[in-house]
């Protein structure tokens, strides 16, 4: 498993309801971003900072679902991750994560460091065993991070993503059983 970065420059903390307009501001930067990786484009994204607060606190008032941030030493956000879980009995130890990270602030530590701190968080809960993830397979970075520790690829979906320039690409699942049992 990847070291985790030592730069000061920012921290690791779960989100809070009072992040809600920073995170609602950060996730419509991230999605407008061009090029990017993320399956929701900007016109999509219809949730307002007062619906971004009740998903948010939704979120951490289920026990099996948890948002991460990167916050730089001026408080902007950096970097996310989030995660959901399906309720349901027989499939509730896996948990799906979406994760991005702010156009200058990649390969500086965010990724690696959200990453072993959810990973942690998994590792430690009761219920939870296995995280999975969806990953574009032309972002060769993503997928370097992602195998670095130790996440492994379960599927392809083929031809899944189209990007608006045209170009069609595979949507790799991989998964991670950061414990045993």
């Amino acid at each position: 498993m990847p070291q985790k970065p030592q730069d000061k420059s920012f921290t690791v903390r779960r989100a809070r309801a009072a992040d809600a307009r920073a995170l609602n501001t950060y996730v419509r930067e991230i999605y407008g971003e061009e090029g990017g990786h993320l399956i929701t484009r900007p016109d999509e994204f219809r949730i307002g900072w007062f619906g971004h607060r009740v998903r948010l606190a939704r979120r951490l008032a289920t026990p099996y679902e948890t948002c991460l941030l990167a916050i730089a030493s001026d408080g902007q956000i950096v970097g996310q991750i989030d995660c959901w879980t399906d309720g349901r009995a027989r499939v509730r130890h896996s948990t799906t994560l979406a994760m991005s990270v702010r156009r200058g602030w990649r390969c500086r530590g965010v990724g690696t460091a959200l990453l072993a701190a959810f990973i942690d968080w998994v590792a430690t809960h009761k219920t939870l065993r296995r995280i999975e993830l969806h990953v574009h397979a032309d972002n060769a970075h993503a997928i370097g991070l992602y195998r670095s520790f130790g996440f492994e690829l379960e599927g392809t979906r083929r031809r899944a993503v189209q990007y608006e320039d045209g170009r069609i690409v595979d949507d790799h699942i991989m998964a991670l059983w950061p414990k045993k049992g």
